[in-house]
């Protein structure tokens, strides 16, 4: 028999869920295309029907300062600044804290030199949280919670410029009980999170593909992620692991926040800086086209004029690590 060794090794695809936070980045965060997003954001809120993205990372000032990186971060019909957050993990008193801290810097980060303080803009913290964040908080099953700053005696409402919106889709199982049409667009994307890509509730899921145009695109997005592309995020992923082990993961983090890009972000950049690349546009285009640093699109245009044959993983790993990248040849 006789083997063609050029040929490459066919790989089992690797489960992934859009409860992973680099595949839900991935699918959620699109410049170009923020569909999927905003179908979600309407099912949340029926009136968030546009939305402006900025980027997930924010610079701070003061050398104290705790940086920050959002999910996802932009704001709404221009009124309303949000961060959407996806958490696989956690409890109700670490949450609280995250979300104040989340909240008050979508307040201060807004333009307001010269400006009175009626002209901040309101914000809100959406969470989608892979378990019940409000167990014990509640007599039955509810699947999005809307919280204000309201008082604990009173139950009047200081001010709505502070929202918070709890999704549990850690629960979305129960709606296994309820028939198809009962279910909210919500629902739709409860059951989106927990479990596309699993193989169990696949029936399921094309269901709700087939009701719901947001879900589908978001799931055939999440379908056509490349599997080299799952490959390296389960390397880094596992590099973390082990960075862990050893005390390297603080300062390897504290890199990549210096470069303003997480892993899974950079090498989407990579793919679409090289793609307009092809397409003729300038450096200065593109920065602008992907709301991005003119140094990081010239750092990729860089290496990939030096080094022509390299993947886009290869390129990732040059940009983090700052050398290049062994191979055998």
């Amino acid at each position: 028999m006789s083997t063609n060794l050029l040929e490459p090794k066919k790989s089992k695809r690797k489960r992934i869920s859009l409860m992973m936070d680099w595949v839900f980045k991935y699918v959620f965060y699109d410049l170009e295309d923020p569909s999927i997003l905003v179908s979600f954001l309407m099912a949340v809120d029926p009136s968030f029907k546009k939305i402006r993205l900025f980027p997930n990372e924010e610079r701070v000032e003061h050398p104290d300062s705790k940086a920050i990186r959002y999910d996802i971060r932009g704001i709404i019909n221009e009124e309303i600044y949000f961060d959407l957050e996806i958490q696989q993990e956690g409890n109700l008193e670490d949450q609280e804290i995250r979300i104040v801290f989340y909240l008050s810097r979508l307040l201060s980060s807004q333009a307001t030199k010269g400006k009175d303080y009626s002209e901040l803009k309101p914000v809100r913290v959406i969470m989608i949280t892979n378990f019940s964040l409000l167990k014990g908080k509640k007599e039955e099953e509810i699947s999005d919670v809307l919280f204000y700053l309201v008082g604990e005696k009173t139950g009047m409402s200081l001010t709505k410029h502070i929202q918070v919106s709890i999704i549990e889709a850690g629960t979305a199982g129960r709606l296994l009980r309820k028939p198809l049409d009962r279910l909210s667009a919500l629902d739709h994307w409860r059951i989106v999170f927990k479990f596309a890509g699993d193989p169990e509730k696949e029936k399921w899921i094309e269901q709700i593909m087939s009701m719901n145009e947001g879900c589908r695109k978001a799931v055939k997005k999440m379908q056509e992620i490349p599997m080299d592309m799952i490959e390296y995020m389960n390397e880094t992923d596992r590099l973390d692991r082990a960075m862990v082990r050893n005390g390297e993961i603080r300062r390897a983090r504290e890199r990549a926040m210096e470069q303003g890009l997480a892993q899974g972000a950079l090498l989407k950049l990579i793919r679409q800086t090289l793609k307009k690349l092809e397409k003729g546009l300038t450096i200065a285009e593109i920065a602008e086209d992907l709301m991005e640093e003119e140094g990081y699109i010239q750092r990729i245009s860089e290496i990939k004029h030096k080094y022509p044959d390299y993947s886009d993983q290869e390129i990732a790993v040059e940009i983090l690590t700052g050398h290049n990248t062994v191979r055998e040849r």
